[in-house]
């Protein structure tokens, strides 16, 4: 029996994708379905899904930059490079941390991030990269 069930279910699924689309849309109508009411939902759940993808994507995008600035910074830091000591120190009172800065060489990677987050990343990077 559920062999029959099965062979008539593809076969009706077969009917309706080989069937004219407003012959399907007239039998759903006639069933009470509002197809403009489906679609605008449709629509607001496919904005509502590209929007999150996008955050999402903006997000990890941002995470890499702040890996890659701290760890350009850390690499400075240990180096005892000027220009970009400086620069942290700027942010440091920009951002009135209340971090321990006298050794900045042994400030923590999660630190670091709290104090450069909300900046240009780009710019910090481009800054480091052009320091090293």
């Amino acid at each position: 029996m559920d062999k029959l069930k099965k062979v008539i279910d593809e076969g009706i699924t077969q009917y309706h994708l080989s069937s004219d689309i407003s012959s399907i849309r007239e039998g759903l109508k006639d069933y009470g379905v509002n197809l403009d009411e489906n679609s605008a939902r449709q629509e607001k759940l496919i904005k509502q899904l590209k929007f999150k993808l996008k955050a999402s994507i903006n997000k990890e995008k941002y995470e890499n930059l702040l890996d890659k600035a701290v760890n350009f910074y850390e690499i400075a830091l240990n180096k005892g490079l000027d220009k970009p000591v400086v620069f942290f120190k700027q942010l440091i009172n920009q951002n009135q941390v209340t971090f321990q800065y006298k050794n900045l060489d042994k400030l923590s990677t999660e630190e670091i991030k709290e104090i450069i987050k909300d900046q240009n990343l780009v710019e910090i990077i481009e800054m480091l990269e052009n320091e090293q």
